[in-house]
């Protein structure tokens, strides 16, 4: 008999989604053949429906080999007319013991995955998460939000699918195993700063180079996500000593992302994640290259447990809550203590847009106040610190957006974990920008953006009191972007203090001991970015 490839195997294959994978290594002559078999297949029936597994029956029962049926849909070939209506109808077709053992072997000699052994998973690129490559009515985002990516990657495998069952495909359906996309960036930067009362600096660096493994499969309800990056900081005192600023030196790859979801958005609204990863506190959205001051005081990653819900269609509310042991505790011993609530609603149309409000039990497990304490884990602190969110993405048309959101303490830490001018630090920021999205050519999109972000009572961080910001973005090469920005930072004035969190030491003005003071001077600086995502 002639054998053809699976219908959801051509799907995959062929769709724009997931792009043509990398075949096992072959000879020539097995090359040849799989051409010849493709060609012969092509001009076999239109469709081959197959049961849900070569060897188990749909109720998971073993079937002997000479016993598997196959249907296969009407041909000239193989329809038996109905002795009422004279129509043709489908009939069983029955794969003997030979043809199946000759559909296996074939099967595994061509084809880079078994479809029948566990683990032997379909390896592809992907798109990279969270990135719009090019336009689709709506802005190139540069900082792609880093929370809600198990959400992201929901809505990615619920589009595939759809995409898929509309060309006839069925990979996604059971038992048809693991897939793994493989998706990524490389991002280089060269930047000039002056600095106000220091002499001015300039760099050129790799930024960022991120690898994401998302593992698809072998059930309908999970999915798996692995990011790994690098550390283009220079190197502490466990690489090298803590004075070197041979910075290639250190280039360390790490886990920044790790977690298991399980949902499907087809059939369920609601979802569960456990791993880690940046909590749903906060969006930070942002077209331009230098992070919102928002992102410096708020975001928080931990390992953690998360429950969401995602209404489908174009209004829809969402919301998920989260637990976790944060790094800093009131009591005399860490345990899970921190935790928080994200509520948002988004609507379409002309006017489109996602709003929403979050709040989290203890701001000081935020990166930024982690990260200033010398990555000292179970900081104790005499008491926690709650927080809250508001935030808004507002579109019109599909060239104008505008991005606002705020973060704030509810309550002033005590004075001797983080103050501000000797009374308890009370720190927020907020952040607002405005883009217009365009097209220089027919394949050539772009945009033009202008931000300005205000931090209060947050000097122990290190970063400024207030940033102004213009960018242009554009996409000359697909899956690419090249920015440009001009940035102006204005410090707290030299006569406020603080203590507690000392930031990161290599961001200008960062305070490094103590009590923290800045200079009230303002920087500006010059930075251009090329992105290659993959």
């Amino acid at each position: 008999m002639k054998v053809r490839l699976k219908p959801s195997v051509v799907a995959l294959c062929l769709t724009g989604l997931l792009t043509t994978p990398v075949l096992a290594a072959v000879t020539q002559a097995q090359y040849d053949k799989l051409n010849a078999e493709i060609a012969s297949m092509q001009r076999e029936l239109k469709s081959l429906k197959t049961a849900k597994s070569i060897h188990n029956n749909t109720d998971g029962n073993p079937l002997a080999p000479d016993t598997y049926q196959m249907r296969r849909k009407v041909s000239s070939s193989h329809a038996t007319p109905n002795p009422t209506t004279g129509v043709p109808e489908e009939r069983p077709y029955r794969l003997t013991g030979q043809d199946l053992r000759q559909l296996i072997s074939e099967e595994r000699e061509y084809l880079p995955f078994d479809m029948d052994v566990p683990g032997q998973a379909f390896v592809s690129t992907g798109p990279y998460v969270g990135v719009p490559i090019q336009y689709a009515g709506s802005n190139l985002v540069i900082n792609s939000p880093s929370v809600n990516t198990d959400l992201q990657l929901l809505g990615i495998r619920k589009a595939i699918s759809k995409q898929l069952q509309a060309m006839g495909g069925e990979i996604f359906k059971e038992p048809y195993h693991s897939h793994l996309l493989l998706s990524g960036v490389v991002e280089g930067q060269a930047n000039y700063t002056n600095i106000g009362g220091q002499p001015s600096t300039s760099t050129i660096d790799v930024t960022n180079v991120s690898l994401d493994a998302f593992f698809l499969g072998p059930s309908n309800w999970t999915l798996g996500f692995i990011e790994f990056t690098y550390n283009n900081a220079p190197p502490n005192g466990d690489v090298f000593d803590s004075s070197s600023q041979y910075t290639v030196a250190n280039s360390r790859v790490l886990i920044n992302k790790a977690f298991i979801t399980i949902g499907d958005l087809n059939k369920s609204p609601v979802y569960g994640t456990v791993g880690q990863m940046y909590v749903p506190f906060g969006r930070y959205s942002s077209v331009m290259v230098s992070d919102p001051l928002t992102k410096l005081v708020a975001r928080t990653k931990a390992r953690a447990i998360l429950l969401g819900l995602q209404q489908q269609g174009t209004n829809a509310f969402y919301g998920a809550t989260y637990i976790f042991r944060g790094d800093s505790h009131a009591a005399s011993v860490s345990k899970i203590n921190n935790g928080g609530l994200n509520l948002g609603y988004k609507f379409g149309g002309w006017f489109h847009g996602d709003v929403g409000a979050g709040v989290i039990g203890n701001i000081a497990d935020s990166g930024d106040m982690q990260l200033g304490n010398n990555f000292q884990n179970f900081e104790q602190i005499v008491h926690r610190v709650p927080a809250y969110n508001l935030r808004g993405i507002l579109s019109f048309g599909d060239h104008i957006d505008f991005i606002g959101e705020w973060v704030g303490a509810s309550t002033k830490f005590n004075p001797n974990d983080m103050s501000f001018d000797n009374h308890g630090a009370k720190p927020s920021a907020i952040d607002t920008e405005l883009a217009y999205s365009f097209y220089i050519t027919e394949n050539t999109p772009s945009n033009v953006g202008i931000g300005y972000s205000h931090s209060n009572q947050s000097l122990s961080l290190g970063i400024p009191m207030a940033r102004y910001y213009l960018e242009f973005s554009t996409s000359i090469w697909r899956n690419t972007l090249q920015s440009l920005e001009l940035r102006h930072d204005r410090h707290y004035a030299a006569s406020h203090t603080g203590n507690g969190p000392t930031g990161d030491a290599d961001a200008p003005g960062a305070c490094t001991s103590a009590v923290c003071s800045q200079s009230g001077k303002d920087d500006n600086a010059i930075t251009a970015q090329f992105d290659y995502y993959f």
